[in-house]
């Protein structure tokens, strides 16, 4: 299925819809919708060393018993 005939499948399906709650839903799914930035992600991204450290500090903290 083409994307043309996918979007026109949804088209149908969308205003098919009678539930409020569903269209609130759909809607606001689609306000949420925003591009993935690589470069804004990366400035905000833990180091390798910073991942291993929480996670050594994580498994230390539980209560291991035998």
């Amino acid at each position: 299925m083409n994307v043309t005939s996918k979007k026109n499948e949804l088209i149908k399906w969308l205003s098919s819809i009678e539930d409020k709650t569903i269209i609130d839903q759909i809607d606001n799914y689609r306000k949420h919708q925003t591009s993935f930035d690589i470069d804004k992600e990366i400035n905000t991204a833990i180091t390798a060393d910073e991942l291993k450290k929480r996670t050594s500090d994580f498994l230390k903290s539980l209560e291991w018993k035998k």
